[in-house]
């Protein structure tokens, strides 16, 4: 079960079949999502479910500059106490044409073991004559990760201030 989710959504003048080539081809996320600054496919061929992609990510842009400040400290030290590395693994969950895009983040750690867990998703709905974009995501820290009391509801909030953010980016590149 989920220790937090949140909600938010947009309205894009632009067709629903525009949206949705975008939010589909997986590695422009990084052209509006504030997160992924680079990502590396992990699986070959086509993009589909079950397509694996590495991204290092940055910190949000609405994360309180404390908490920041305490990355900066913690990252280094999570790396060598809990083995968590610099970096996320996405996989793709679902690919309905038109209608959704769905994927598993997690922050990988020794053996195998997931640090984090964010299961998010994207519903397209055709409205107005563009396109209601509704995003989701579930924070699934598994409890006896070393994370797992960092996520707060705190943490939720400044989610959903930055997916409202990356919606907004999202909104502009389309409608440009």
């Amino acid at each position: 079960m989920s220790k937090f989710s949140y909600q938010t959504d947009i309205h894009i003048n632009a067709p629903i079949e525009k949206v949705y080539r975008f939010i589909a081809d997986f590695p422009r996320h990084v052209e509006w999502n504030h997160a992924p600054q680079n990502m590396t496919a992990l699986t070959e061929g086509e993009i589909g479910v079950g397509s694996q992609f590495r991204t290092e990510e940055s910190n949000p842009s609405t994360m309180p500059f404390f908490q920041k400040i305490m990355m900066l400290v913690m990252a280094p030290l999570g790396r060598l106490l809990f083995g968590i590395e610099g970096y996320t693994v996405a996989e793709i969950t679902a690919l309905n044409p038109n209608k959704r895009v769905a994927w598993t983040a997690h922050i990988p750690g020794r053996r195998g073991k997931k640090l984090m867990q964010m299961h998010w998703e994207l519903l397209l709905d055709e409205r107005n004559g563009g396109t209601q974009v509704i995003q989701t995501c579930r924070i699934d820290p598994p409890a006896d990760s070393p994370m797992f009391k960092m996520v707060t509801e705190e943490w939720a909030v400044n989610g959903k201030s930055e997916t409202t953010l990356n919606l907004k980016r999202l909104k502009a590149i389309l409608e440009a």
